[in-house]
């Protein structure tokens, strides 16, 4: 017996939310709607998502622009002055 995922009703605001790729947006208007726990909300929306196939590519990246390579070199430059600092300081 197979497994099928059970697509929501949304209320019109929640799915234009959605439309716009403002998945945050649609959970917490879901939320309010249907007075649902965050989670709750969060997982109906996340099951719609599922079953709409081109749905997922229009969600906004909800992960930080920072360009990480230029980060990891700022913590590996910060982590050999704090080595040079030590051997310089604490030579004993």
């Amino acid at each position: 017996m197979a497994n099928f995922l059970q697509v929501p009703d949304l209320p019109p605001h929640v799915l234009d939310a959605l439309s716009r790729g403002e998945r945050s947006e649609a959970i917490a208007l879901l939320q309010a709607a249907q007075n649902l726990s965050r989670e709750d909300a969060r997982e109906q929306v996340a099951s719609y998502i599922l079953s709409q196939p081109g749905l997922g590519r229009r969600m906004k990246d909800t992960q930080s622009n920072t360009p990480w390579g230029l980060l990891r070199w700022l913590f590996l430059a910060q982590a050999i002055v704090v080595a040079i600092g030590y051997f310089v300081l604490f030579k004993d």
